[in-house]
């Protein structure tokens, strides 16, 4: 099995503004460059995975099923501009949630590292070359656990952050 690089992406804040618990399209708002830069990466033979801790689920603001209808969405946007995410992932859990099936601590929470024991079944991770980007600490947390790069943006372009930051 040949390695994989793979370039994991935070939503809220990395490829969308964070406006606070986004589950609709109506909430959605691109992050200046994040569909060029999602096309950058894939040119580059990254895999491309969304990983997210979406509590708005567990706090009862947005459903699970809504977050899925989302990224389908957001999906098609990026098909439309020629390129696509591999994976999306997310986390509906938080120990201070309303919804009792999701008020709990949940491996997959970020800075957890079950989002990436996920994708670790499917791809042989080419750790040397993977990398996080996300706007959180625990996003760095997430990559020092995993054994990959972290990338902290609090930057307005995507596509102008990841060609300043990262070298291939």
């Amino acid at each position: 099995m040949r390695k994989v690089k793979i370039a994991f992406l935070d939503r809220d804040g990395v490829i969308n503004k964070d406006k606070g618990y986004v589950g609709f399209r109506k909430d959605f708002i691109w992050t200046k460059g994040a569909k060029k830069a999602i096309k950058y990466l894939k040119q580059k033979k990254f895999k491309v995975i969304l990983v997210s801790n979406q509590s708005g689920i567990a706090r009862g603001f947005f459903k699970y099923k809504d977050v899925l209808i989302l990224h389908k969405t957001i999906q098609k946007e990026l098909i439309n501009f020629g390129t696509k995410i591999d994976k999306y992932l997310f986390s509906p859990y938080h120990k201070d949630g309303i919804i009792k099936k999701y008020k709990i601590n949940h491996s997959t929470r970020k800075p957890g590292t079950g989002m990436f024991r996920i994708v670790k079944k499917k791809y042989l991770i080419d750790k040397k070359h993977s990398f996080m980007i996300g706007d959180k600490n625990t996003d760095m947390i997430f990559a020092k656990k995993c054994g990959i790069k972290g990338f902290f943006f609090k930057e307005k372009d995507l596509l102008k952050f990841i060609k300043k930051k990262i070298f291939f």
